[in-house]
């Protein structure tokens, strides 16, 4: 559930503003032929630029501090602890991504990967490799061996 922030949309509109109307006064003070209008045109033009990724930039602080909020206030956000509840093999289920990063990672280690097993701690998984079991950590960047 996303909410509304008229402050973060002011501040867009005001951002935009800014830089339409400063590009706006650039084109006027160019196009007079007075002597110094090209400096007087460029000062116009920076300063109204900066002021106005400013005002952009405090909308988008804005709309994440909302997004935040939004999130933190969800009415159906649960906490899950992942905390270590055991040791040895589980008879459970592989997650499918995980199953191909361990493989795809040992395939390219050159070994053959034989059976797949899931344990009590989440993302950690007995892997027999060429005969041996090895536990490896998937889910992450990365598979890791946690022991060789």
């Amino acid at each position: 559930m996303k909410r509304f922030n008229p402050i973060a949309k002011l501040l867009n509109y005001c951002g935009f503003g800014i830089i339409g109307l400063g590009v706006i006064s650039f084109m006027i003070i160019i196009l007079d032929q007075r002597l110094g209008a090209g400096v007087q045109g460029t000062t116009v033009l920076i300063s109204s630029l900066v002021t106005g990724l400013l005002f952009l930039g405090f909308a988008e602080v804005i709309h994440l501090l909302q997004g935040i909020y939004d999130q933190r206030n969800e009415p159906d956000a649960v906490e899950v602890d992942f905390t270590y509840q055991g040791d040895g093999e589980k008879t459970g289920r592989i997650d499918r991504e995980d199953e191909r990063e361990i493989r795809s990672f040992f395939k390219g280690r050159n070994q053959k990967v034989g059976a797949i097993h899931p344990t009590d701690e989440p993302f950690i998984y007995i892997v027999e490799v060429e005969g041996r079991k090895k536990r490896v950590e998937a889910g992450g960047f990365t598979v890791k061996i946690l022991d060789e």
